[in-house]
Formats: C-alpha cells, sequence, structure tokens
C-alpha cells in the first residue's frame, strides 16, 4: 500500500499545566491538505527533547509524522525551552514522567480511540523508556533514540562528588552541561545552529545532576520488566550518551516487540545526521507497522 504523505500541517502553540501549577510549553501539528482543512488522525506522536535543547529543534520529526497522518505533540520540558520552572532544575526526576502524563493525557482527550507512540531523544529518551516502565498501559510503543542510559562523556570524580555535596548545600546552583556541539552530528549547520539558539539553556543545577544520575541508574536496573513495545535506536559513534548501554538494555529486555538498529557511523542526534530522512523512514515504518491504520 503506497504511503500517504500530505502536503502542509497545521501548526499551534498552546501551554498545558502541570500539577505543581508549572506552565509547559507545547507545540501541536496536525494533519493537513494544501487548503488548510484537517485530515483524519491516524495516530498520535508525542516528542520528548533531550537535554538543555527544546522542541522547536524537533520540528522538522514532528512535521514528518505530520504530513503522514499523526498528530504530533513536542513539549518542553519544566526548565528548558519555553517552559515555566527554574532554569536547568528539577526537584524530583517523577516530576518529568508527571509532565510527559499531562501531555499523553492531552493528546488523547483530543484524539479518542487513537494509539500514541513516544519519541524520546537522548534524556528525553530515558524520561520516555522510564515513564514506559511506570505507565506502560497508557501508549503503544516508544522509539527511543540515542536514550542517555548512561554517558559516554563521563564526569569526573572530582566533578561529580562535588555535584552530590553542592545539591544539599545549593541545589540550584547551575554548572554548564559541558555538552560540545561539535558531538551531536557530522552536519556543520546542525552545529553552528545549535550554537547560535538563544532558547536553549545550557545549564543544569546541581540537584538536576543528582536527579538525572539516579534516573538512569534507575531505568536501567528495570530493563528486565520492561513491558512496552520499543524501538532502539543509538548513533553507533555517540560520543555522548553510551551506545552500549542501549545494546545491554536491549538484550535484558524480556518483550517479545522490542527492536534495535544501531545507527553505524552516526554521532548523537541522529534525526539531525545527514542521513536524516532514513532514520525518520525507520522510526515512521516502526510507528505505522503498530498504528492499526
Amino acid at each position: 500500500m503506497p504511503e500517504t504523505v500530505y502536503s502542509e500541517a497545521v501548526y499551534k502553540e498552546e501551554t498545558l499545566k502541570a500539577q505543581d501549577g508549572t506552565d509547559l510549553f507545547c507545540r501541536v501539528w496536525l494533519p493537513a491538505k494544501a487548503d488548510g482543512a484537517i485530515e483524519v488522525v491516524r495516530g498520535i506522536v508525542v516528542i520528548c527533547h533531550g537535554l538543555a535543547d527544546h522542541s522547536g529543534r524537533f520540528t522538522h520529526v514532528a512535521q514528518f509524522f505530520a504530513q503522514r497522518g499523526y498528530a504530533v505533540y513536542a513539549y518542553d520540558h519544566r526548565g528548558q525551552g519555553r517552559s515555566g520552572g527554574a532554569r536547568g532544575h528539577v526537584d524530583r526526576w517523577t516530576q518529568f514522567y508527571d509532565d510527559l502524563w499531562l501531555v499523553i493525557r492531552t493528546a488523547k482527550g483530543r484524539n479518542s480511540g487513537l494509539k500514541l507512540f513516544l519519541i524520546g531523544h537522548s534524556m528525553g529518551g530515558l524520561i520516555a523508556l522510564g515513564y514506559a516502565q511506570r505507565r506502560a498501559r497508557t501508549i503503544t510503543g516508544v522509539v527511543a533514540s540515542s536514550p542517555c542510559l548512561d554517558l559516554r562523556m563521563k564526569v569526573s570524580p572530582v566533578k561529580s562528588a562535588f555535584g552530590i555535596a553542592a545539591s544539599w548545600i545549593a541545589p540550584r546552583l547551575a554548572v554548564d552541561t559541558g555538552i560540545p556541539a561539535r558531538h551531536l552530528s557530522h552536519d556543520p549547520a546542525i552545529v553552528a545552529a545549535y550554537n547560535a539558539d538563544k532558547i536553549r539553556y545550557p545549564k543544569v543545577t546541581t540537584k538536576f545532576f543528582v536527579e538525572f544520575d539516579a534516573a538512569m541508574r534507575n531505568v536501567r536496573e528495570g530493563a528486565d520488566s520492561f513491558a512496552a513495545p520499543c524501538l532502539f535506536m543509538p548513533g553507533g559513534d555517540d560520543p555522548i550518551c553510551s551506545t552500549q548501554a542501549t545494546v545491554e538494555f536491549f538484550n535484558r529486555n524480556p518483550h517479545p516487540d522490542k527492536k534495535l538498529v544501531v545507527w553505524d557511523g552516526l554521532y548523537h542526534e541522529i534525526f539531525n545526521e545527514p542521513e536524516k530522512e532514513k532514520v525518520l523512514a525507520t522510526a515512521a515504518a516502526w510507528i505505522a507497522e503498530r498504528d492499526g491504520r
């Protein structure tokens, strides 16, 4: 059956209110005809961005799926992008799961009966996998793009010890993430745009650092009981997040519906590499096989 691609996507922005009152900025794309009329939606995709990032950098991913019939929701995590909350901070990692649940139930409420898929990149992949471990029945599947289950870009023992100690004394003390832009993509235009992006906040607090480290450990430890279909897609040459940690998680994952695609030669942002069309097509094919349409 030939793939249906719509020429347009209707775009809007909105603000959702989290449990604790934090404003979450959310972008929405809907499939549409050339005249702007909304097409019948075949499924829902929710995008979770990475650390020191924002949903706007996934516009091309969202448009790709909207043009294939999906309602796409991409939100900024609390403390990042255009969402509210202390910059680069989280009090408890579970707040990220609660925020994601808010976006999911909002999307489902507007698209009753449709299957919903998470696309989580890097830290967003960690959040998506951690959420799926807790609420697998609320989603149909996960696409994990270079999920940050462990760091390949290691933190020195001194910096780690400082972060733990400082999280008690000064939990909102901000430190630079240290993510080198050149390790994100082989495309120099992507690297330049990342460096020039004023919406990104490039720091995290000491409390965030401690919560992040614990979350990676906790999600890895839950691999043996993972209960959601998942497409794992790490970059083979990712210098930031550990490709091996993703492979090990996949191998321990007992769910019968799982697939691993290691993108050899690609850096961290597989959706922003020169080969991105192949990456997008792989994700779309996997989702299409499961959306029931």
